[in-house]
């Protein structure tokens, strides 16, 4: 199972690379406007900040600071994932795995109104993705109180090999 999720990881990887700009960016435009009506019944939002190849969390992150709901972002561990909360953009610094992590003043905490974005590589529709590989999300899940949404192109709507220990997320936002 492992060998499969890392040569599926290799393979949408290279895809998502391949991706055409101008589609991506519509795509990118099209989720935001999806998850927008669950930003604003959030009471914070916990999401990461976007690379190049994952869908667009960066209009949700000036979304939330533009209208004043709580946001975190991660820092990760060794093998945890830690939410911090964020009051501008220019507070996050490159952390490890060269993301964008934000400084690890203001521990974050959820109730059952927080709203938790999770990437993904490829998601099924029903609560499973494959993200990178190091569990992250699954543990952090594990223990967080609220809904949490997988944001996903449609192009990479697939089965997911699923394992015991993947947490299914509540529902999957994918681009019309």
């Amino acid at each position: 199972m492992r060998e499969l999720k890392r040569q599926l990881r290799k393979e949408l990887i290279a895809r998502r690379k391949a991706m055409n700009s101008d589609e991506k960016k519509s795509a990118d435009l099209d989720i935001f406007e999806q998850v927008k009506p669950l930003l604003n019944k959030a009471s914070a939002v916990f999401t990461y900040a976007s690379t190049d190849i994952e869908v667009d969390t960066w209009r949700i992150i000036d979304y939330c600071l533009g209208n004043k709901i709580p946001l975190a972002l991660p820092v990760s561990g060794d093998a945890e994932l830690t939410f911090f909360y964020i009051d501008a953009v220019d507070e996050l610094k490159k952390g490890r795995f060269n993301i964008d992590e934000p400084p690890q003043t203001l521990k974050a905490k959820s109730d059952k109104h927080s709203l938790c974005v999770v990437p993904a590589l490829c998601a099924d529709g029903k609560g499973l993705r494959l993200g990178y590989g190091k569990g992250y999300y699954d543990r952090f899940l594990s223990g967080f109180e609220g809904t949490s949404v997988i944001l996903c192109y449609k192009s990479f709507k697939c089965e997911v090999p699923a394992e015991p220990h993947d947490i299914k997320a509540d529902f999957t936002l994918f681009n019309r």
